[in-house]
């Protein structure tokens, strides 16, 4: 019995001893490794620490030995930091932490982790200098550091690492050259480097990696020729170098890279032609050369590379005509060759291109019309071809067999019908046939094309009336008819294209009253239905349009007081009710339109006094214009408050009493007509008041100029405002041009550069000089023709070129009298012009916007520009609906109480704190260097003193710059 009990007791000590038995040394190196992490997701929570074995772990992957060989906990939401214990698993071959949110500095003691092969520390928050620890880890093949914040230069001790086949390193801040040692790397697949501030050469060491197949240096700063040596890597598939500075020709040597299949040199500054021997290049799949300063033909050979997918020559000065042989690529899906120098007819051997999905031939010299082949494209479904001189009909059936989507026909000579067959797969998203010479009626394939989001008509002679049937497509964001022969009544139904965001129908013969259903569209931003023939009172219900910046009711027949409603578009930048009936008071309400850049309401009935209100309109700039009207009262003082205006209008009216010397202090002001009121005293002696002519202050008994105590002369009020009132409002038309970025005219003269002791602004409007002998009230200042400035430039010759820009070319113009005049010539957008338009702003001409004057502060606010694109990761330009320009979207941010670090680039490392007061201060400084006024920008040597302080101001730690993920165009994008 006794043996019995002992025996039992023997059992239960060893049946406890087994649910004793804990987790390995295994587990808790990882248990270990995951506190130093944050898991807001629970997505370890399989990681319990009573498991005997983490082989069953997610993320872990276990030997036959039950070994731990592998952890992959890549996108899980992680944050916290790095811990070195991991290093401390004795098998670990791959350690992937990837798109997770963990920061800090990758630990030195990661050269620990001798037996890893594949290490992925990508697309987190890593910061500090380049890892040199890890080149001791000598049996690396991957090394993925990826989109982080990391800086400094590559080590050379990189050439350590004997067995690496693939380098990833792009998006980071690393600095100064590639290293030679790289050359040593003779397994080394795959270099990625892309997006980082490397500089200097491509070392000729690399041309030692003879197991390289990709190679990619995007959005760097390297510089140098095109390397040759290259040549020797018989492996190489993919050479991405865009986005750099190289330069020089492209050699004929390229013909020698016999397995490339993507070649990606655009954003650089090749010159030369492109060499014939590309046609060499038969596995050549991608081609992309864009955006540099090519010149010559397109070699005939091109037609040669047969497994071409696509092709991208555009933005180069390439002439001559587009080679037939091009008929031949059958794999061929993108071709673009816009904005290049090429002639002659469009060869019809394009539409054997049976693959064609992407065609853009815009912004050429081509002549002649569409070749008919182009209807037998089944697969196209994108045809931009704007912008050249070709004409006749757009081929009937075009549209038939493909599944168009876009398809940009304007600013061409086409005439005839639109055809009925453009929408027939019901997938097209945007058309634009304006500005050509297009007739007869929307076809009803269009009117029920309900995939349309944008259809742009303007500038043609079609006719017919605003149907019901457009009524119905409630995808449309921007409806544009403008200067059309359009006639009757503006439906009702109008209110059902409630994603309307810009309609545009001025210039048409519409007739009738805007039907109150307007109110509807509260999301749209542009509203123009000027000269038109509508009548009756502005429908209170346009109050509800909320997100309106651009309300155009100008030259029409309204009549009535102004709705107070309107006092509620507080987001209105541009207002036009001029040249039509309104009468009454202006309602104070006006000045609580904050945001007014420009406020037209000349050529009605308007009386009473001039409101005190629109005073506080403290961002008007373009023109307050209240001429013409019978208006009475003194003249507001705190009109002097309007510190950024640059012209104001007056004039025929019935004011008395002396002009405010607030109004003398406008420094900004340009043009000041109050000439036919009552006015007396004195005209200000003022430098602004003193560079205008005596006749704008004409007719006023009482009023004396610049202290004569003569009587300005007396000009007999002009009766015929509707006949000639638009004269006068060119010149607000041409200041205008620049600041708005939605109408861009075809020329605009931004500024004389010689004789800076007087500024002078002229308007090319209709290329003629007005006709003021029968126009009072109109003063222009001295002005030329555009034939002038044909003739001074040479009919724009490339000699006269001394800037380019996104917006168009300044021309260098030598007038007949002997002075000199720079001239822009803005690529034209005519009324349809707006931010969604595909360019890109030219930072200059912000600042014209402001002062239409150059001076040596116009390089400080383009510099400030720089900054704030830098600290908030934006373009210079934006949508509408943020303000049209970054500068005003950050002044408007600011002003709405917005937190600074909502303004800056979200990829910016906010963890550390010295982050946001560094770019609180360059914010600051930034703001400084735009400041409106020019003479209260600072230097540039104060701006270096400022930079200087700022960064002495908060810790001295290396900088976080951005990063940022690669851009994406097929392969050649892939963060290079």
């Amino acid at each position: 019995m006794a043996i019995q009990q002992h025996l039992f007791l023997v059992l239960l000590i060893l049946f406890f001893a087994g649910l004793g038995e804990s987790l390995n040394k295994e587990g808790h190196i990882l248990l270990e490794f995951r506190r130093s992490l944050n898991d807001p997701d629970n997505n370890l929570e399989s990681w319990n620490s009573s498991d005997l074995s983490p082989c069953k772990w997610d993320g872990v992957k276990c030997s036959k030995n039950d070994q731990v060989i592998s952890l992959n906990i890549d996108g899980l939401n992680l944050s916290g930091s790095l811990s070195p214990r991991i290093c401390e698993l004795p098998y670990l071959k791959v350690l992937n932490v990837s798109t997770n949110f963990i920061s800090g500095q990758i630990p030195d003691d990661f050269a620990l982790c001798q037996t890893l092969e594949k290490l992925n520390l990508c697309t987190n928050r890593f910061h500090g200098e380049f890892p040199v620890q890890l080149c001791n880890i000598t049996s690396l093949t991957q090394l993925y550091l990826c989109e982080n914040y990391i800086y400094g230069e590559i080590p050379r001790d990189i050439g350590n690492l004997l067995y690496l086949e693939e380098l990833v390193i792009y998006s980071n801040n690393l600095t100064g050259r590639l290293p030679s040692t790289i050359g040593k790397l003779k397994r080394l697949r795959i270099i990625r480097a892309g997006r980082n501030y490397l500089s200097g050469p491509i070392p000729l060491e690399i041309s030692e990696c003879e197991s390289l197949q990709v190679l990619g240096v995007a959005e760097n700063r390297l510089e140098g020729s095109f390397p040759i040596k290259l040549q020797k890597i018989k492996s190489l598939t993919n050479l991405i170098l865009w986005a750099n500075f190289f330069s020089g020709a492209i050699p004929p040597e390229v013909g020698n890279f016999s397995n490339l299949e993507l070649l990606a040199l655009h954003e650089n500054s090749f010159t030369g032609s492109l060499p014939k021997e590309i046609g060499k290049l038969s596995n050549l799949r991608r081609l992309y050369v864009y955006t540099n300063q090519l010149n010559g033909t397109i070699p005939w050979e091109m037609g040669n590379c047969l497994s071409a997918v696509e092709i991208d020559l555009s933005e180069n000065q390439l002439s001559g005509y587009i080679p037939i042989s091009l008929g031949l690529l059958s794999n061929l899906k993108l071709l673009h060759l816009f904005e290049n120098r090429l002639h002659g007819k469009i060869p019809k051997e394009l539409g054997e291109l049976k693959q064609l999905k992407n065609l853009d031939l815009s912004i050429n010299n081509l002549t002649g019309r569409i070749p008919s082949e182009f209807q037998n494209l089944e697969f196209l479904e994108n045809l931009q071809l704007f912008d050249n001189h070709l004409e006749g009909p757009i081929p009937r059936f075009i549209g038939l067999k493909s599944n168009l989507s876009i398809v940009d026909l304007s600013k061409n000579n086409f005439e005839g019908r639109i055809p009925s067959n453009l929408c027939q797969f019901r997938k097209l998203t945007f058309l634009s046939l304006g500005s050509n010479k297009l007739s007869g009626n929307i076809p009803f394939g269009l009117k029920t094309c309900k995939s349309l989001e944008q259809l742009m008509l303007g500038d043609n002679l079609l006719s017919g009336s605003f149907s019901v049937d457009l009524c119905k497509l409630q995808n449309l964001s921007a409806l544009e008819l403008f200067h059309n022969r359009f006639s009757g009544l503006l439906p009702p139904e109008i209110g059902n294209l409630r994603r309307l965001e810009r309609l545009l129908l001025s210039r048409n013969y519409f007739f009738g009253q805007i039907p109150p259903d307007i109110g509807k569209l509260m999301r749209l931003v542009a509203f123009n239905v000027s000269s038109n023939q509508l009548s009756g009172g502005i429908p209170h219900e346009l109050g509800n349009c909320i997100r309106l910046q651009r309300l155009d009711l100008s030259k029409n027949s309204f009549f009535g007081n102004l709705p107070d409603e309107l006092g509620r578009l507080v987001n209105l930048e541009l207002l036009k009710l001029s040249d039509n009936k309104f009468s009454g008071q202006i309602p104070g309400g006006l000045g609580g339109l904050v945001r007014l850049t420009e406020l037209e309401m000349g050529g009605n009935f308007f009386s009473s006094s001039i409101p005190i209100e629109l005073g506080q309109l403290a961002t008007l700039q373009i023109s307050l214009n209240l001429s013409h009207n019978a208006l009475n009262g003194s003249i507001p003082s705190n009109l002097g408050n309007l510190q950024m205006l640059e012209t104001l209008y007056l004039n025929d009216n019935q004011l008395i009493g002396e002009i405010p010397a607030s109004i003398g202090q406008l420094m900004s002001l340009i043009e000041c007509n109050l000439s036919n009121n009552n006015l007396v005293g004195s005209v200000p002696n003022t430098p602004a008041f003193k560079r205008m002519v005596s006749s704008n202050f004409a007719g006023n008994v009482g009023l004396s100029t610049f202290g004569s105590g003569h009587p300005a002369p007396s000009v007999a009020p002009n009766s015929s405002w509707l006949k000639h009132g638009s004269s006068r409002e060119k010149i607000v038309t041409v200041v205008s041009a620049t600041v708005g970025l939605i109408s861009l005219l075809v020329i605009g003269v931004v500024c004389r550069v010689v004789r800076p002791k007087k500024t002078t602004f002229v308007s090319l409007e209709n290329q003629v000089k007005p006709d003021v002998l029968n126009n009072d009230h109109y003063f222009p200042r001295k002005g030329f023709t555009y034939q002038d400035l044909v003739d001074a430039t040479g009919n724009f010759s490339d000699s006269a070129i001394i800037g380019r820009g996104a917006c168009g070319t300044v021309y260098r113009a030598n007038m007949a009298d002997g002075e000199f005049v720079a001239v822009k010539k803005l690529k034209p957008q005519g009324e349809a012009a707006s931010v969604d338009s595909s360019f890109h702003a030219e930072l200059s001409t912000l600042e014209y916007a402001y002062t239409m004057k150059v001076t040596e502060k116009c390089d400080i606010y383009s510099f400030g520009v720089v900054l704030l694109e830098l600290i908030t990761g934006r373009s210079p330009v934006q949508p509408l609906d943020q303000g049209g320009d970054l500068v005003t979207w950050v002044r408007r941010s600011i002003h709405e109480g917005v937190a600074l670090t909502e303004l800056f680039d979200k990829r910016l490392d906010f963890s550390v704190e010295r982050t946001s007061e560094e770019m609180s201060l360059v914010l600051k400084i930034a703001m400084f260097c735009t400041n409106t006024s020019p003479a209260n920008r600072p230097t540039m040597r104060e701006v270096i003193a400022m930079l200087i302080e700022a960064r002495e101001s908060v810790s001295t730690s290396p900088p976080s710059p951005t990063s940022e993920t690669p851009l994406s165009k097929a392969d050649a994008n892939e963060g290079a």
